[in-house]
């Protein structure tokens, strides 16, 4: 008896830190609020069963099923056009790396298990694969491919935590951002620091700073009803986003973290708030996709600017201590995604 479930092949068709700079990603970067929109909008122009985007601060990636073998480009070409806000899809197309059956099963397995991120087994991955899969699941845009994959890819990547020290030091945007700032003012308690963003990762940069003992942390939000909230948790105070950012001269370190297709903080406003402290550093550290603060911030005099790139190498400084916890994790995730591929009637390469 055939046991095999095979409905079609499994593609993901993406872009990643590996292959796309900052300014790519956050082009082409979908609000979780935006996806299921935009996967449907993809099933219904190119001949496709199944679809589920994936985009974090590091990837922006489609999983789909189809039995027509040009659907890849096409998909890339139908997401990247609606993604954008200019409706161009080139800068996609040229960067993007496309990945079938089992493949695209082992990248996935890698993915939610942190060993493709850019701060190698970083802990917020997994729930941000599990929130996408939900998403998508809830919308009807799953069926017995996809939910068989992430299924098992979860399931996965809790093993590969479990059972090795892959992520050891609780490796997170928010705990390497607060060590960061914490490497900056040696009692971070004194720091008055500014968070502009209330989202996830202004949340979880927010509660490790807290629990490193800042005291002293503003919040800004577009919706101060966001700020007032996420101020509230950490004994913080809110303000106003236009407010809080002619103000950067009242604040040592700045952690931006807002999903805004433009800069926040220029270099003029970056200046003037360095002369205005008078040789007191500024700190800057950026997280979000597209940037918050202009590059250029970076040659100003007593203005210092990290970001994802930077935090990135503070998390990785240790790796070659957990490089054989890594090589254990990917030979695991090897057998555990040929026997979900084996399943699926697909072989590994």
């Amino acid at each position: 008896m055939d046991t095999n479930v095979k409905r079609g092949n499994i593609y993901v068709v993406g872009i990643s830190h590996l292959c796309a700079d900052a300014e790519t990603l956050g082009r082409y970067g979908v609000p979780g609020d935006s996806a299921a929109a935009l996967e449907s909008s993809v099933l219904s122009s190119v001949r496709i069963s199944e679809a589920l985007i994936l985009s974090t601060c590091n990837r922006v990636e489609i999983y789909l099923v189809s039995d027509s073998d040009n659907c890849a480009q096409a998909a890339a070409e139908a997401f990247a056009k609606a993604a954008a806000t200019d409706g161009d899809a080139e800068a996609f197309k040229r960067a993007a790396y496309i990945k079938k059956n089992g493949d695209a099963i082992c990248h996935i397995f890698e993915v939610a298990s942190g060993l493709q991120s850019q701060m190698t087994g970083e802990t917020e991955i997994l729930g941000q694969v599990k929130a996408a899969y939900s998403r998508s699941y809830l919308a009807g845009h799953c069926s017995t491919v996809l939910n068989t994959v992430f299924q098992k890819a979860n399931q996965c990547a809790k093993w590969v935590r479990t059972n090795t020290d892959i992520g050891h030091g609780k490796i997170s945007l928010g705990s390497v951002a607060s060590e960061l700032a914490d490497r900056i003012f040696n009692d971070v308690s004194k720091a008055k620091i500014l968070l502009i963003g209330s989202g996830e990762a202004g949340r979880l940069v927010a509660d490790a700073l807290f629990v490193r003992g800042a005291k002293n942390i503003t919040v800004s939000s577009r919706r101060r009803e966001h700020a007032e909230t996420l101020a509230a948790q950490i004994g913080g105070r809110a303000a106003d986003m236009d407010e809080s950012a002619e103000r950067l001269h009242a604040f040592d370190i700045v952690i931006t973290a807002s999903f805004s297709p433009v800069p926040l903080i220029d270099a003029k406003r970056a200046k003037r708030a360095a002369a205005e402290r008078a040789g007191k550093p500024l700190f800057l550290i950026d997280l979000a996709v597209p940037r918050n603060v202009e590059p250029a911030c970076s040659n100003i005099e007593d203005v210092y600017l990290y970001d994802l790139e930077d935090l990135s190498k503070i998390a990785n400084e240790n790796i070659a201590m957990r490089k054989a916890e890594i090589s254990t994790a990917r030979k695991s995730i090897f057998e555990k995604a040929g026997a979900v591929a084996d399943r699926l009637g697909f072989t590994l390469p």
